[in-house]
């Protein structure tokens, strides 16, 4: 007589394993197309006034007018590649440099862990003996979500990423070099063929949502899709438990004339639906905990990213009893733990620094690409030490939404985060976040903006930010919303807390006429190698101390 199938084991190595991969090939093309509604939405409202009137369609950073006066001298351009020494500088750039690689650490340690419990698990679940050689080659098979957490948290530039992860392959290659010499029957093939089994899968699942073209909204579609597929396989598991349950349910489909493939769909389709609202409750207690400042956007993402590993390599534990996928959940139990603790260390390094410096930053709307990597680069710096202000705008949708904002737009209310007036810009700038989250991360505090008030918020966050760094490569007469700001920055703002980044592209006898008789500091970033980001960060230092 044939054995007879565990039904925890086949839905936990096959039924979650198909549910994981349908729900991430969905992820990517519904976050995109959410991301893209959000846009729209945000350019509306943009281009309507405070009370409901609409203007005509413009460029997005273009006010109807060039308002601010003229200068008739113009101002001299100072080359900030290279800053005179400056010790408050060269502390706080120590400090912008330091912070990315400290959580990095913190990663790494609580990867570690999560190493050091999976291989645990995975050799008792086969019945293995625990060899030191064996173990740490296990190990560190199981630690590679690490380096892409590293690229995430800390790894900026494509050479860094190619470092970290040549580092791990070489240290892979090291272990597998020595297990060879003690076992002439294991081959290179079959050192990378487990690297592949293990890691390859999950890895290729996670583009769908660490693109950062969707990297905002990703983790939060991938929980809720996941949630309602498994939704679907419940209702039908849980009417085919009994017959009478199925008899009454086709009794009920019957009466509108679906056969039994319609009454399976129906039923998939409505377990779905039922599902949606536990995948609803999920994200609003993610959109809840974001607000309380018990995690941030990056520990979502990043935790996220553990827990589709464990998910896959808990898959390999249950082959033999579905009690080991405990194993599994306490490798992420101790990632956790590690994790959590690094945080608390992190955010009291961050409190004992006095200096929590508030960045403005600006740009034109139009650049791009450009922006958001600049963004990137340097929010993932910045960050670690001070708060960014900014003019929410389409530009950067995909980098800048956060979960709660996320969750107002799809249940529409996403109107309520504009500002129609001096009363709301109050409250707006008492509600700023300034503080760092429980990773020592500090936040972006966007100012969603209708055509008649973006010049008012503008005024505001110009006089209460430390330093101002603003993006004008592609300048030219065209970005009249630039303009209007750079009028600001002249006659409000000492032009040596200021910034401005700059191209090939920019037009430099513009920016200099229009910041008027004035000495101002311009970093020229043609390319955005290691090199050149780490001269910007050193400018923007000087500039905050």
């Amino acid at each position: 007589m044939a054995e007879s199938i565990d039904p925890v084991t086949t839905a936990l190595t096959g039924k979650l394993p198909f549910y994981l991969l349908l729900a991430a090939a969905l992820t990517f093309p519904i976050a995109l197309a959410v991301l893209r509604l959000y846009a729209r939405a945000v350019r509306r409202s943009m281009r309507s006034q405070a009370h409901g009137v609409a203007t005509a369609p413009r460029a997005p950073d273009a006010p109807a007018i060039d308002s601010g006066p003229t200068d008739s001298r113009a101002a001299v351009l100072r080359d900030l590649s290279a800053p005179p020494a400056n010790p408050a500088a060269d502390a706080l750039l120590a400090r912008l440099l330091a912070g990315p690689w400290r959580a990095a650490l913190v990663y790494a340690v609580a990867g570690l862990g999560y190493g050091v419990v999976m291989a645990t698990s995975s050799l008792l679940a086969d019945g293995l003996e625990i060899l030191p050689v064996r173990f740490l080659f296990l190990v560190w098979i199981f630690t590679w979500p690490l380096v892409l957490t590293i690229g995430i948290v800390a790894a900026t530039t494509r050479r860094a990423k190619g470092m970290v992860t040549g580092a791990y392959f070489l240290v892979l290659m090291a272990i597998g070099g020595f297990a060879m010499s003690r076992s002439p029957d294991l081959t290179w093939s079959q050192v990378f063929l487990s690297w592949a089994l293990y890691d390859l899968p999950p890895t290729l699942l996670l583009l769908t949502f660490l693109s950062r073209r969707v990297r905002a909204v990703g983790p939060l579609i991938l929980t809720f899709m996941l949630l309602a597929l498994i939704g679907s396989d419940v209702l039908v598991s849980v009417v085919g438990v009994r017959e009478r349950y199925l008899r009454e349910v086709i009794v009920a489909t019957s009466r509108f004339g679906l056969g039994g493939t319609g009454t399976f769909i129906a039923m998939l389709v409505l377990g779905f639906l039922l599902f949606t609202v536990v995948g609803w409750a999920a994200l609003s207690w993610i959109g809840r905990r974001y607000q309380a400042k018990k995690i941030s956007d990056e520990s979502v993402t990043v935790d996220a990213v553990w827990m589709l590993f464990t998910l896959v390599h808990s898959v390999n534990l249950v082959f033999g009893r579905p009690l080991w996928m405990f194993g599994g959940l306490a490798a992420l139990a101790a990632y956790t733990v590690i994790a959590r603790l690094g945080s608390r260390w992190l955010s009291a390094a961050t409190s004992r620094s006095q200096a929590t410096p508030t960045m403005l930053l600006l740009r034109s709307f139009s650049i791009g690409s450009d922006s958001e990597r600049l963004f990137d680069i340097v929010g993932r710096y910045w960050r670690r030490i001070g708060s960014i202000q900014m003019i929410a705008g389409v530009d950067l949708v995909s980098r800048t939404v956060e979960p709660h904002e996320f969750l107002d737009f799809v249940s529409g209310r996403l109107s309520r985060r504009f500002i129609d007036g001096e009363e709301s810009l109050d409250q707006r700038m008492r509600e700023r976040d300034t503080a760092p989250d429980r990773d020592g991360r500090f936040r972006v505090n966007e100012f969603f903006c209708y055509d008649d008030t973006w010049k008012t918020v503008l005024s505001r966050l110009v006089h209460d930010s430390d330093v101002v760094m603003m993006d004008l490569r592609g300048f030219s007469r065209d970005n009249a919303g630039c303009i209007f700001e750079l009028h600001e920055l002249a006659q409000f703002v000492p032009l040596e807390r200021v910034v401005f980044v700059i191209d090939r592209r920019t037009d430099e006898t513009l920016l200099a006429e229009k910041l008027g008789d004035h000495l101002a500091g311009v970093f020229r970033l043609d390319s955005m190698t290691g090199g050149r980001i780490r001269q910007l960060l050193r400018a923007v230092a000087v500039a905050a101390a």
